[in-house]
């Protein structure tokens, strides 16, 4: 029960904004608890719509109703909180990655430390370290593949994970080159998105795109270390501009080095089996997929040996 006078401190996602001619305006909110309150914002301030905040609140009565004045909201993305709790509030409130943040990004930071070209190493660290907070948040793409919250994270890891087998059977790959571009070669979508709670694309994203600003970011962190002339810079840029195989999906060249041409194919890998996996749970055996876009819109068959 909410009381008049009292203070109430939670974790609300925005589910409505209503317009007011009073000082505050009314925002319908869901609540970690997964109740719904009226927070009222003064007009000098603005929330997002479906963002998560951290309200402080007081109960005031309002036209004979009781109403959560806030005196402070906070992003949840801005809050200082475990990554677990994190974690557990963004899989309540959306459509969150199958995965447990904490252990990937571990898996992840290990990767990088691992590392021992010291010019990978160095641009690796200081791109991840500059950008780790919304790399943790952010969509791997706006509806074909890892298109949900933690999605970039999980298509990396994945993506590292693969390439252990790759790099096991085929010994002239090279590890630095295929940890780092694994790594960066999505990296900018965190620009290439309007939000990561609302993945639609900004007008960079739609002019410039994820692989031109990847490589325009690697040259100036390399500019930045004095390492813009080193081979190791051009083989980074090269992966990440040819990752997409084709100048039709964004990559104007194709690939010329093995590390980049296996990059191609685990990431075209992931991306498909991703898609495949979540559409197979949708159906139950003995029946077919919709068909999907990304395979080549064909329906596939979830025969009874599948494993659940």
């Amino acid at each position: 029960m909410i009381e008049v006078g009292q203070t109430y401190d939670f974790f609300g996602k925005v589910n409505l904004i209503d317009d007011s001619t009073y000082e505050s305006y009314p925002v319908n909110v869901t609540t970690e608890n997964n109740e719904t309150v009226i927070v009222r914002v003064k007009q000098s301030k603005k929330v997002e719509l479906n963002k998560i905040y951290f309200f402080n609140t007081k109960a005031i009565e309002f036209k004979d109703k009781i109403h959560l004045e806030a005196s402070n909201f906070t992003p949840i993305e801005d809050t200082d909180i475990e990554d677990e709790n994190r974690e557990k509030l963004m899989k309540f409130f959306y459509e969150y990655a199958p995965i447990n943040i904490v252990d990937i990004k571990k898996d992840i930071e290990v990767a990088i430390g691992q590392i021992k070209n010291k010019v990978i190493k160095d641009i690796s660290d200081k791109i991840y370290q500059r950008f780790q907070k919304d790399f943790y948040l952010y969509p791997a793409a706006s509806k074909f593949h890892h298109a949900y919250i933690s999605g970039l994270a999980y298509h990396t890891h994945s993506m590292l994970r693969l390439s252990e087998g790759f790099m096991a059977v085929y010994p002239f790959l090279n590890r630095d080159l295929m940890v780092s571009g694994i790594i960066l070669h999505d990296i900018c979508k965190i620009f290439e998105f309007t939000s990561y709670e609302n993945s639609e694309y900004t007008i960079k994203g739609k002019l410039i795109g994820h692989i031109s600003m990847g490589v325009n970011l690697i040259h100036e962190v390399a500019k930045d270390l004095g390492y813009e002339e080193s081979e190791e810079v051009m083989l980074l840029e090269h992966i990440l501009i040819s990752h997409h195989y084709y100048g039709n999906f964004g990559s104007p060249k194709k690939p010329n080095i093995a590390e980049a041409l296996m990059i191609h194919f685990i990431d075209n890998i992931d991306s498909k089996a991703c898609v495949l996996g979540e559409e197979l749970d949708l159906v139950n055996k003995g029946e077919l997929t919709k068909s999907m876009p990304v395979l080549d819109r064909e329906r596939y068959y979830k025969h009874h040996l599948t494993n659940e």
